[in-house]
C-alpha cells in the first residue's frame, strides 16, 4: 500500500467514489430502516453532495464540499445509532464488492464514524 497517496487516490478517484455513492443510495432506498429518511429528498442533489463530501473526506484536494453543514442537514431527521450503523454496513458491503482493500475500507469507515455526532440526534437506539 502506498501511504503517500490519499484514500481517494487509492480508492480509484472520482469514478469509484461515484460508483460507491450510487450503489449506496440504491441499497438505502430499498432498506426499510433507512428509506424513510430520503422520501422527501431530491436524490440527484443528495447524491451530488454526498459524492463531493466523500471525495473531500477521502482526501481529494480538488474537491470542495459546498453543501449545508452536516448538523443542519441531519438535525431534523431523528437518525438513530442503529440507522447510522446500517448506513455503515451498506458502505462496507458495497466497498467489499468493489474489492477495496481491508486497510482502505477500515480507513473509509473510520472517516465516516468521525461524523456520527453530527448526524445522529436520536441517541435512544
Amino acid at each position: 500500500m502506498d501511504n503517500k497517496k490519499s484514500l481517494y487516490e487509492r480508492f480509484g478517484g472520482d469514478q469509484q467514489v461515484s460508483e460507491l455513492i450510487d450503489q449506496f443510495y440504491y441499497k438505502v432506498l430499498f432498506d426499510k430502516l433507512l428509506r424513510d429518511k430520503f422520501l422527501k429528498a431530491d436524490m440527484s442533489r443528495v447524491r451530488y453532495q454526498q459524492k463531493r463530501f466523500f471525495s473531500q473526506m477521502m482526501g481529494d484536494k480538488n474537491t470542495q464540499y459546498t453543501g449545508k453543514d452536516l448538523i443542519e442537514v441531519h438535525k431534523g431527521l431523528n437518525i438513530t445509532n442503529q440507522q447510522f450503523d446500517k448506513f455503515k454496513v451498506h458502505l462496507k458491503n458495497i466497498a467489499q464488492d468493489m474489492e477495496v482493500s481491508g486497510a482502505d475500507l477500515e480507513e473509509l469507515l473510520d472517516h465516516v464514524e468521525k461524523h456520527r455526532d453530527q448526524i445522529v440526534f436520536n441517541k435512544t437506539t
